[in-house]
């Protein structure tokens, strides 16, 4: 059993930590991804747990690379290497002018174009090994999920569940083994 965690959103950091951990005690393979590594510098995974950064695949992809290289680094060189000695300070504020007025905007201009990269990779993500169950661990992933179920390539649904606990495939290591109906009913 293969359980993909998106928590993008990094809300809920100690349950996605414990509830991989379960996973991995379960017997079955755990991937979380997440959108940026910083705040999770203080979460230990258990090992065995496989943790996906999207900023750091988005920076691998090409498209992304020769606008990164055009836009900033080039210029950002360049400007370093003039402004070298009495120039220094022209050259700070023309790199700082050049990057707020031209760079930002040119690059969002290039984001608009290319739309929203995280949920075609998220998608290559939870392909790589099939994710029996989908996590969706914060707000900000439940659209990303919902790409991710709705993708007509999509051989089988995954089940898709808030928390590990509520997945109900294995019952004795689970904290709810109720079944579904019968969560959150208080009567």
């Amino acid at each position: 059993m293969h359980v993909l965690f998106l928590s993008v959103g990094a809300v809920r950091r100690r349950a996605v930590v414990a509830e991989s951990a379960q996973v991995v005690a379960d017997g079955g393979t755990a991937t979380v991804v997440v959108d940026r590594m910083a705040p999770w510098s203080r979460e230990t995974f258990a090992a065995g747990v496989r943790v996906v950064e999207l900023a750091a695949l988005q920076r691998r992809m090409p498209a992304q690379r020769i606008e990164q290289a055009v836009l900033f680094k080039a210029p950002r060189k360049i400007l370093r290497t003039v402004g070298r000695g009495p120039l220094r300070g022209f050259s700070k504020r023309a790199e700082r002018a050049y990057q707020t007025r031209f760079a930002d905007r040119a690059h969002r201009a290039f984001l608009r174009l290319r739309g929203d990269t995280r949920a075609k990779l998220i998608a290559r993500v939870g392909a790589q090994p099939r994710a029996d169950v989908l996590v969706v661990t914060d707000p900000v992933a439940m659209p990303y999920a919902a790409r991710l179920i709705g993708a007509s390539h999509a051989p089988a649904i995954p089940r898709v569940c808030f928390s590990y606990d509520y997945a109900g495939l294995t019952p004795e290591g689970q904290y709810r083994p109720d079944p579904d109906f019968v969560q959150g009913d208080n009567q």
